[in-house]
């Protein structure tokens, strides 16, 4: 299995000797930041100061090399070349690339083709990338000419070590969007457990991963945002080291005559979800298959969404749409993870 191959990318990384020597100064709880695939992240962590200046500098080189690798928004990205590439030929691609590539391919198996790296031509369709329609609904043909150019099952890696990936039709094009963030949480993790740094909490656009305590010796807390315009928290919860992340239908979407489209596509009809389910957060081991399971869970809904998780033993947080208001609605696993109210 894919995640078998996990250990391979620690030879990726790039291990600070900075680490490594003399403590000259005790460790302390530091904050460090910036830019990076089209969002903010934030990295709070406790270890030497002096140290702090070498490994913004190793977290920021690796999130360029992975922006670089797999952004839509480069066009000499290595994705994007690909994705412009008719070939059918097996085309190499990057270790990374491949390794996101292959654990999306495992999340659309299990979801039943509900979360799909190929859905890029119907995203730019529906105008939900930077590309502008003006908020046009497309019509069925177009709808159906597209879901004809999208599919995992389109697309082929073979044995990672082959370091190539195979499109069985030229118009097939890849977005990681909704894995790679996840993907690059878990690589910063990676790189501060082989700096020996214990306690940290990692956050990119909102996906997180975090280990150890805090600066007062507490578990970690994070807020879970309400849907509400105010951005006001809905609940905090303490992940005591899973991986986390939300998705939702409220920020990015548009109105047309009347009818709310969300960005989020079911990529087994073409068109935005269409129910009840306002956001989803789910935890995981690993951040990157967070990322990717909140997403299919948010086009399956709220029923389908539950089953899967007791399957998978995964703990999920959902707010649904009432006529009343926002619904909470968890799974057992999840209750040990909530803070309770004062």
């Amino acid at each position: 299995m894919l995640l078998s191959m996990t250990n391979k990318i620690l030879s990726f990384l790039i291990i600070a000797s900075f680490l490594i020597g003399c403590n000259d100064s005790e460790p302390d709880y530091m904050r460090l930041g910036g830019y990076t695939m089209g969002t903010t992240y934030h990295v709070t962590l406790e270890t030497n100061p002096q140290y702090a200046e070498g490994l913004q500098k190793a977290i920021d080189e690796r999130l360029v090399q992975i922006n670089q690798l797999m952004s839509t928004y480069l066009d000499d990205s290595e994705l994007s070349v690909f994705n412009q590439t008719q070939s059918t030929a097996c085309l190499p691609l990057s270790y990374d690339t491949l390794f996101v590539v292959g654990s999306a391919l495992e999340v659309s198996v299990v979801t039943n083709g509900k979360f799909d790296v190929t859905l890029a031509p119907l995203i730019e369709m529906w105008g939900f990338d930077k590309k502008e329609t003006d908020n046009q609904i497309p019509t069925q043909a177009e709808i159906d000419k597209n879901l004809k150019n999208i599919g995992y099952r389109k697309i082929d890696i073979g044995d990672l070590n082959d370091h190539c990936i195979t499109k069985a039709i030229p118009q097939i094009s890849i977005n990681l969007s909704a894995i790679a963030k996840g993907y690059a949480v878990d690589q910063i993790a990676l790189i501060l457990q082989q700096n020996q740094i214990k306690n940290y909490m990692v956050e990119i656009g909102g996906e997180v991963a975090n280990k150890g305590v805090n600066s007062k010796g507490e578990d970690w807390k994070i807020a879970i945002e309400s849907p509400l315009p105010n951005q006001t928290i809905q609940r905090v919860i303490t992940p005591k080291g899973m991986g986390i992340a939300t998705s939702g239908d409220y920020r990015n979407y548009f109105e047309k005559n009347g009818k709310r489209y969300s960005h989020t596509l079911d990529p087994t009809t073409g068109y935005p979800i269409d129910h009840n389910l306002a956001s989803i957060t789910v935890l995981h081991p690993e951040t990157m298959f967070a990322d990717a399971y909140a997403t299919a869970m948010m086009v399956m809904g709220p029923e389908e969404s539950l089953k899967l998780a007791d399957e998978l033993q995964l703990p999920i947080f959902m707010l649904l749409k009432t006529e009343k208001g926002f619904e909470e609605v968890y799974n057992d696993r999840f209750k040990s993870y909530l803070m309770k109210s004062n």
